[in-house]
């Protein structure tokens, strides 16, 4: 071999491996722009309310697969057993939506309006049985 092959050789070796780097790192921020998307909507379930979901997320966010199979499996088992407590836990997540709706005027005009749009004339006995809301 000559040592224009060898430095050929060895230049092309350099532009393949540059690029294979590129591409390692690019797809390495993809799943870290992944991981920090679940960590971020895993702060706003929870704020919302929700408890195994979020966990579910954050072990996805951290790299924790066999957490992640742990509380899938705990999911799945919570099915099994019933869906109580899994309404259960979206009843309290609608409470607390419901609430932040009715600290603005904008959410309680929605609120107002969905509820207009739900009552019927023959749902009359119905709304003067509802409870009544605690006065803030």
């Amino acid at each position: 071999m000559s040592p224009l092959e060898i430095v050929l050789i060895c230049a092309v070796a350099l532009i393949v491996g540059y690029a294979g780097v590129r591409w390692l790192f690019k797809k390495d921020e993809e799943i870290e722009d992944r991981r920090r998307g679940a960590a971020k909507l895993a702060g706003v379930l929870s704020k919302l309310g929700l408890k195994r979901i979020p966990e579910f997320l954050i072990d996805y966010s951290v790299g924790d697969y066999s957490g992640m199979t742990e509380k899938f499996a705990e999911l799945a088992r919570l099915f099994l057993d019933g869906e109580e407590a899994v309404v259960a836990e979206f009843a309290a997540v609608f409470d607390s939506v419901l609430e932040a709706k009715l600290k603005t005027e904008a959410g309680r005009a929605l609120v107002a309006a969905r509820l207009a749009d739900a009552v019927k004339a023959s749902d009359a006995q119905v709304v003067q049985n509802a409870p009544q809301a605690k006065a803030a």
